[in-house]
């Protein structure tokens, strides 16, 4: 039985995942561990990954499925008591793997660890704005400690937390937020580990990521009014403010930077990008509290 069994959810995304899989296969670890991938492209991906990477489980399916049903699916199949995630375009640490088992042996009442999330592509301009965008709250430099959330690009969990807190939400983005807000409400945290710890292969096309912003905030505004049960004046609320949140994300984002001192330099360079994405990110937001359906 392997020890470990890392589930990748995939949608159109040849160009990174074949990094993700050789990531995984240069991993310092002595014991057995399982490659779950999911893929639903549209692209044909299924040949080369067969070909090239012979132990990896492959899943396809034509319709799409957003990254919390393929997860779900991926669990399904999973053979370990201990599930990791990482997405489709991270790069992990040669020490990923065993960094993920020994910190739940170390941390046995810990349901959920999670790891640093770097970049993945620092020479682009418009990644370093989508990575503090997106990923500033788990960059290089920060301690041990609990947190509110971790995302699933870099997390890992017990099966059991995962029978009692899921599945994951299904048709829509954020749904590793409402698993986290799951947990919050019995009083626990995900725990976060620095030694562990991907890349993420970040956007560096300045339309794409203007496009993805507010794509992303309407789904969070959405999922959160949903699970948090807002009612409609809290959701007005949070509308009636959204416009004051780009700078409010902005500061923290730079208060983390400081704290982390590690990428300052890329930040104050994308600061204005930062800024725009951030914007943006609030307008999708806006329009997720102002019409809430999923």
């Amino acid at each position: 039985m392997p020890e470990l069994s890392v589930i990748i959810a995939s949608y159109n995304s040849s160009k990174t995942l074949e990094k993700t899989l050789a990531s995984l296969r240069r991993q310092q670890f002595t014991g057995q561990f399982e490659i779950i991938v999911v893929d639903s492209s549209n692209a044909p991906t299924v040949e080369w990954i067969r070909r090239d990477f012979p132990e990896v489980r492959l899943f396809t399916f034509h319709e799409r499925k957003f990254p919390g049903d393929a997860r779900n699916y991926g669990i399904l199949q999973a053979k370990s008591k201990l599930i990791a995630f990482i997405d489709a375009d991270c790069i992990a640490d040669k020490k990923w793997v065993s960094e993920n088992v020994n910190a739940h042996e170390l941390h046995k009442n810990a349901p959920v660890i999670g790891g640093t999330v770097g970049n993945g592509n620092p020479k682009s301009l418009v990644g370093w704005a989508y990575y503090f965008c997106e990923f500033s709250q788990w960059m290089p430099g920060f301690f041990e400690r609990d947190m509110p959330e971790i995302p699933t690009c870099c997390l890992s969990l017990k099966r059991t937390a995962f029978e009692k807190y899921g599945p994951f939400l299904e048709g829509t983005y954020c749904s590793d937020s409402a698993f986290n807000w799951k947990l919050a409400q019995d009083g626990l945290l995900p725990h976060f580990v620095p030694t562990i710890r991907v890349n993420h292969i970040n956007l560096t096309s300045l339309r794409k990521f203007i496009a993805h912003a507010p794509f992303h905030g309407q789904s969070f505004a959405r999922v959160r009014s949903r699970e948090q049960h807002f009612s409609p004046a809290k959701r007005l609320f949070y509308a009636v403010i959204c416009p004051a949140l780009p700078f409010l994300l902005f500061f923290r984002t730079a208060k983390r930077t400081l704290q982390t001192r590690e990428y300052l330099w890329p930040f104050i360079k994308s600061a204005p990008l930062v800024f725009l994405g951030l914007t943006a990110w609030a307008f999708g937001e806006f329009l997720g509290y102002k019409k809430p359906e999923l």
